[in-house]
């Protein structure tokens, strides 16, 4: 299922800012691999996030070769720093050179295993932990970024629509995943939620307590 119809994504994507020569590399890159990037046009939404609310420590739980990383590493500042999680270190060594080559790899720590794991040992708080692991290990998350994230820091979470899943769910683990998240966000009295419908799904949840 298409979230947003196709002629609208393509407005809203001439609408983002023109990419620099690695942004663009890494959106051909995304393409020709057919690698599920969240884009430009959720990419400037995250970075708006992480601007808005002066975030300085941004933790990425699946980051993929880097491209997320980007936007958060241009939000932060030279004084900023994001945390890059994948459990491959195919993708991480692809995050180091496109992140060197354009200039942010000062700004980003690489880490490679299980994102979850990961943000348990790192010490916080952070202001942005966005969420694009493992669909089935969504809900398990949670606990942890209530652990880790400062109250007024925001928790992103992509793909939850989940190409229109979430409407009939079947059997399989990653829907149950992404609804059963969908469910603790939306009874929880610490953390506000409002899901955006754009590319595949972004819920953003401000911590309130």
């Amino acid at each position: 299922m298409e979230i947003t119809h196709p002629r609208i994504e393509e407005y809203l994507r001439k609408l983002t800012p023109p990419p620099d020569s690695v942004r663009e590399e890494m959106e051909q890159f995304g393409e020709a691999q057919r690698f599920p990037i969240i884009g430009p046009i959720v990419g400037q939404l995250c970075h708006l996030l992480a601007r808005a609310i002066g975030a300085k420590r941004v933790f990425e739980c699946g980051s993929g070769f880097g491209y997320s990383t980007w936007w958060f590493a241009h939000a932060v500042g030279e004084d900023g720093k994001v945390v890059h999680t994948d459990g491959s270190v195919g993708n991480s060594t692809l995050a180091r050179a496109f992140l060197g080559r354009g200039g942010l790899g000062g700004r980003v720590a690489f880490e490679v295993g299980d994102a979850r794991e990961i943000l348990e040992r790192t010490p916080g708080p952070f202001d942005v932990v966005f969420n694009d692991i493992d669909k089935d290990g969504y809900p398990d998350l949670l606990p942890i970024v209530r652990r880790k994230l400062r109250v007024g820091g925001l928790f992103i979470c992509d793909n939850m629509l989940w190409s229109g899943c979430v409407l009939s769910p079947a059997e399989d683990p990653d829907t149950r995943g992404v609804l059963e998240l969908t469910r603790l966000l939306k009874e929880a009295s610490d953390f506000t939620t409002t899901l955006i419908p754009v590319r595949d799904g972004v819920s953003v949840s401000l911590r309130i307590g």
